[in-house]
């Protein structure tokens, strides 16, 4: 099937978004790396999101590969720089000349209302009260996330190194930091909506 959604952020940064179905994509157009990548994938939704990926990258350039430095980071074989993100049936990419950004989609689901502690700081916890909505929960978690693709270190705190100033449902945005020592860098947030998933864009602000 095409696309289900994409989202033009800039003329050089897209986001685009493909509904994984089962059985659908055919494995045959993979490289020997890609090959062993997706042998090493333990379900078949697991698979069919490499998979989709794959084609939404090769439906954009069929030149494009992804390959990985040492931290998992994706690294596109271009002047563009790449996020990928998937969750249940929704598989996400974003190319982008942006130095630093990151990109994560989720599903909302209420079970994020007994893990809010583990990724959540006491300023945030003040910041969106005690009786968060999941969707509000979500924007956080997907915030951080992107924040922490765009970094590309493994290793960081989610509750320590990485601060969400403020997210609005209305608006669609909000502020976020990476913070480790006296290094802080500041991210625009965007967020979008597709049925039961939220999507959020984090690129790095260089007005700061």
């Amino acid at each position: 099937m095409p696309f289900l959604k994409e989202f033009i952020i800039n003329e050089k940064t897209k986001i685009k978004l493909w509904k994984v179905m089962i059985g659908e994509l055919n494995p045959k157009k993979l490289n020997n790396e890609e090959i062993k990548l997706f042998k090493l994938k333990k379900s078949n939704l697991l698979k069919e999101q490499f998979l989709a990926i794959r084609k939404i990258l090769a439906l954009e350039n069929s030149d494009y590969i992804i390959t990985y430095d040492l931290d998992g980071k994706p690294i596109l074989n271009s002047e563009f720089n790449i996020s990928i993100s998937h969750s249940h049936e929704i598989a996400a990419l974003v190319i982008s000349n942006n130095l630093k950004f990151g990109m994560d989609v989720q599903f909302k689901e209420s079970k994020i209302l007994n893990i809010q502690n583990k990724f959540l700081n006491e300023f945030e916890k003040l910041n969106i009260g005690d009786d968060p909505t999941v969707d509000i929960l979500t924007m956080v978690w997907t915030s951080k996330e992107s924040i922490y693709k765009a970094i590309g270190i493994k290793g960081i705190s989610f509750s320590e190194n990485i601060k969400i100033d403020k997210v609005t449902v209305k608006d669609k945005i909000g502020k976020g930091y990476y913070i480790n020592g006296a290094e802080k860098v500041k991210f625009d947030l965007r967020f979008f909506y597709l049925d039961e998933y939220i999507l959020c864009y984090a690129s790095q602000n260089l007005e700061s």
